[in-house]
């Protein structure tokens, strides 16, 4: 269904924004939106390969159970296995360096269990990516010393 993309320019290298993402058990203490999240299964390299996420959105709880992919170098996907509000979620993190700067780019793909019209899941998935892109890069520019 809705197909949803954020690019968001962050004072800080690459390298330091895919730790950010690949530290999936820090998520709780950036986004608020995240009360736990586990690792349940690593691959031989030790990269997490599945998750458990619990996640309150407004006021409707969900715990999803996720696979984790390295599909780049500078790319992490998670594709969710299990979950109560989507038949389908999926997220890309990309982030590209620019110098002293990098380009994130956070690609989510949705399609809502229940019936929902586009538009409506369109903005929310919007402004829940909105709120994911900032909320990364500031805490990408806090561990890197640039700017909030």
């Amino acid at each position: 269904m809705p197909f949803v993309s954020k690019t968001v320019e962050v004072d800080a290298d690459a390298a330091s924004i895919l730790a950010i993402v690949a530290d999936f058990e820090s998520y709780p203490q950036w986004n608020q939106e995240i009360k736990g999240l586990w690792v349940l299964a690593r691959y031989d390299d030790g990269r997490p390969s599945q998750l458990r996420l619990d996640a309150a959105y407004e006021a409707i709880e969900d715990t999803l159970i996720q696979a984790v992919y390295y599909p780049g170098p500078n790319q992490i996907q998670t594709v969710m296995q299990q979950g109560n509000l989507f038949k389908k979620q999926e997220q890309l993190f990309s982030v590209v360096e620019m110098g002293a700067t990098s380009l994130l780019t956070v690609d989510m793909d949705v399609e809502p269990a229940l019936p929902v019209p586009a538009p409506m899941v369109k903005k929310l998935v919007d402004n829940v990516l909105d709120y994911l892109a900032e909320n990364l890069k500031r805490r990408a520019e806090e561990l890197s010393g640039g700017q909030a």
